[in-house]
């Protein structure tokens, strides 16, 4: 028997009293606190114990255990009342996150989810309230991709829940997200290019060519190490990148394994490169601050681009990134393969590259064309 009536004693001795009320013989606990408890043992093989105010539901409850338990399917129910907060950073200490990707993961836990779900038990998160925090998030002017990627980290926690047997299913059912806006791409001329390299602070200059010329991140920018170029070959080995762990900028390996490649080095830019080894001596890493600091891209940004970009005349509103774009577009204007073009990106997916860049390819249309009129042309012959 797993049910127990708390008041009344299962095995009582002969001449007991019996109580008026019940026409049994009580315990201790006659009339105190709730009357019916679940013993059981978890998956553990600990034991544990349910108390209800009423039989039925204390039979409900044993029943479902005793029906999900051989299926491996049943949940101690006090494991759901474990808060978020709490479970969330089980979880996160067990992921084997890069410490840049661990940095913007507690960011955002403690910016834009604690706050909301922090002290709330697993098990009482329902659908609803979900979709409001991210209608939330929206309607206090983040970005889409942003109260994406806040949510991404919510439900693999919530996935987590699951897979660890906190919570039977997750509340990320049918979440809408707002829609994302299309990535702009802003393309600068070569000559707009140049005269922005020309305008920006000497010591950084080629890094305006690693973009537009390579292909790189900023972050793998900021990264370029002496022992990562061969002059000889004309390559560039991108291995590593700056980011910001704990506040402060730090090397680390680039986020996926395709990020990690060689990549070709025009002319221009290996003699901009050897030009700067020459005046500024550099031991390791290239491009470091007044104070020998490794970059952080909101300075680097905000005092040194875009005054480069308003002294340059070149839109105002460019990036960083669109040197990357530019860099393609003038790959694929060129005839460069775009799956050559994929691999220097360090895209993980050519899908990747042909979503971004696709409609970039000169002449795509009419080369399809040429060659299937091509190919048929010798059939097309015997039916004449």
């Amino acid at each position: 028997m797993t049910v127990w009536d708390q008041w009344h004693k299962t095995h009582p001795k002969p001449g007991e009293a019996k109580c008026p009320e019940h026409k049994r013989v009580p315990t201790a606990l006659h009339g105190q606190g709730t009357r019916w408890q679940v013993r059981y043992r978890d998956e553990k093989g600990h034991q544990r114990k349910r108390n209800f105010e009423k039989k039925a539901d204390a039979d409900r409850f044993d029943a479902t255990r005793r029906a999900d338990e051989p299926r491996g399917e049943w949940i101690d129910p006090k494991l759901g009342l474990t808060r978020f907060e709490a479970y969330a950073a089980t979880w996160l200490a067990s992921r084997l996150h890069k410490p840049g990707t661990s940095t913007t993961y507690t960011a955002h836990l403690k910016k834009h989810i604690y706050p909301i779900f922090g002290l709330v038990p697993l098990v009482t998160i329902r659908p609803t309230a979900v979709q409001k925090w991210v209608k939330d998030l929206n309607a206090k002017g983040l970005g889409p991709r942003t109260v994406e990627t806040i949510y991404v980290i919510f439900s693999s926690i919530m996935r987590g829940a699951v897979r660890d047997g906190m919570i039977r299913r997750s509340p990320c059912i049918d979440i809408r997200l707002p829609d994302a806006d299309k990535t702009t791409i802003r393309l600068l001329t070569p000559a707009q290019v140049m005269a922005l390299y020309r305008a920006i602070r000497p010591e950084y200059a080629p890094l305006i060519l690693l973009g537009a010329a390579a292909g790189l991140r900023q972050g793998e920018a900021f990264g370029v190490a002496l022992d990562r170029i061969d002059f000889v070959e004309g390559m560039l080995t991108v291995n590593q990148q700056v980011v910001i762990v704990d506040r402060r900028p730090t090397l680390a390996v680039p986020k996926t394994r395709a990020s990690i490649r060689d990549v070709p080095l025009p002319e221009l830019l290996s003699d901009a490169l050897a030009r700067h080894i020459e005046k500024y001596a550099p031991e390791d890493v290239l491009f470091r601050t007044g104070q020998d600091n490794l970059i952080r891209r909101d300075y680097f940004n905000a005092r040194v681009l875009k005054p480069a970009i308003l002294a340059a005349g070149v839109p105002a509103d460019m990036t960083f990134h669109d040197l990357r774009h530019t860099f393609a577009s003038t790959a694929l204007a060129e005839g460069v393969p775009i799956s050559e073009v994929s691999c220097w990106l360090g895209h993980e997916s050519i899908t990747t590259t042909v979503d971004l860049y696709g409609h970039l390819v000169p002449e795509a249309s009419g080369r399809v064309r040429d060659a299937l009129d091509s190919a048929y042309a010798a059939a097309l012959l015997l039916d004449t």
